[in-house]
């Protein structure tokens, strides 16, 4: 399956306008259209119905402004003259640069033709993460209990120190496991959800096992994509971590102290700040990765070049979504925390002397964690959607791919 993502070469994309356009009231035939440039780095591409033997039908770019007629609907169904003009709607969305509202009403959409590969597939990778997550939260709290189950007061220090040892390493490796099965599994869920919205927006729907045609070629890049993207992020916030535990090996009173304290203080704000934007920069490389088969750092590159010029929108977009589906994953959460807390204090009531009411509860809590892993797994397809059609808005507006999609579409 070909992905149109990609801004392809003229000479080796048909675009299935060959014939002639012929003259028409008596005019002239208008002279071929020069070829559209891409962003740097990427070959040019001519609009539709521009060939090497042809001639072509007007542009499909937008029309000049203040100019007569620009008010008249171009390829992509906008027009410069601010109106909103027909555009094709092969999938989730019109063809045309979009609103809020085509952003929230393509996402749900979404959801409701591919449920199959947007839900279930998220409950899938989700389902896994919890169980990984229990798994990193049972095993130091095992270790523990053992070592204070077994404890010996005939032990020697030496056997004390090894058993505290184990419960300090087992935490360690849990976190780690929880961390890279997280990072992995997040990195696969975004590729295989924008890669299923991506065919939506022209008007496919395609099954699980497609879309992991398409993103299993691509899965190295996604990972170094989204490596490079939180070392990036994460890189400001190091500076805070190692001024922190400067400030804690400092003696407390001391000068050194105080004066790691005050910068601590003073680089926090700057440096969250900066941390955010780049966050925001970055946004779109796994997207660009596995949908436009970009390698790590142009993937990374091309996601900067789309945000540019538009980072105060793609920042008020972002923050409305958390907000919505942080709302939404809340109510989720609080309904499940009541239930538990419920069952917690049947629990705690029904047996508060049983030695066994130390694992009721750890089991409780881990059925607790997995269950508020699983109810983020209804609100992450709503981000992805979202996420990707506003990658999609940004090529339609910068690069005008509508016409591209438009004829994706018919293939």
């Amino acid at each position: 399956m070909s992905s149109p993502w990609t801004s392809p070469d003229p000479t080796q994309y048909d675009l299935g306008h060959a014939d002639a356009v012929p003259p028409q009231n008596g005019q002239a035939a208008q002279a071929p259209q020069p070829a559209y440039p891409g962003p740097s780095g990427q070959p040019a591409f001519a609009p539709p119905g521009a060939g090497p033997a042809s001639v072509a039908a007007p542009p499909p770019a937008y029309a000049a402004p203040d100019t007569p007629g620009n008010s008249a609907p171009t390829a992509s169904g906008y027009s410069q003259a601010s109106t909103w003009s027909w555009a094709p709607k092969p999938g989730i969305i019109p063809l045309r640069p979009l609103t809020l509202t085509d952003l929230f009403s393509g996402s749900f959409s979404a959801l409701r033709k591919n449920p199959s590969v947007l839900f279930g597939f998220t409950i899938i990778v989700m389902t896994v993460v919890a169980l990984l997550s229990l798994a990193g939260t049972m095993l130091p709290l095992f270790s523990f209990t053992s070592l204070m189950g077994d404890l010996d007061p005939q032990a020697s220090s030496k056997a004390l120190l090894d058993s505290a040892y184990m419960s300090v390493v087992s935490t360690i490796v849990g976190f780690i496991a929880l961390l890279a099965g997280s990072f992995l599994a997040g990195t696969v869920l975004d590729g295989v959800l924008s890669v299923a919205v991506s065919q939506l927006v022209i008007g496919k729907k395609i099954t699980f096992k497609q879309s992991w045609a398409l993103v299993k070629p691509r899965l190295w890049s996604m990972l170094g994509a989204s490596l490079l993207s939180m070392l990036a992020v994460g890189s400001p916030l190091l500076v805070l971590v190692i001024l922190f535990f400067m400030s804690l090996y400092s003696w407390p009173g001391s000068d050194a102290f105080f004066s790691l304290f005050g910068l601590l203080l003073a680089l926090s704000v700057p440096v969250v700040l900066a941390s955010y934007v780049i966050s925001i920069r970055f946004l779109y490389a796994p997207i660009c990765a596995v949908l436009e088969e970009k390698g790590p750092i142009e993937a990374v590159k091309r996601s900067w070049a789309l945000t540019s010029g538009s980072f105060w929108v793609t920042l008020g977009r972002v923050i409305l979504i958390n907000v919505v589906v942080g709302f939404i994953a809340g109510m989720i959460v609080q309904i499940i925390g009541v239930i538990a807390a419920i069952f917690m204090f049947t629990i705690l009531e029904a047996s508060s002397s049983d030695p066994s009411t130390v694992w009721s509860t750890i089991v409780l809590y881990g059925v607790i964690s997995a269950l508020q892993m699983l109810a983020y797994s209804l609100v992450v397809p709503i981000l992805a959607a979202y996420q990707t059609l506003m990658y999609v808005d940004e090529k339609i507006r910068k690069e005008n791919f509508a016409p591209l999609l438009a004829h994706a579409s018919q293939g």
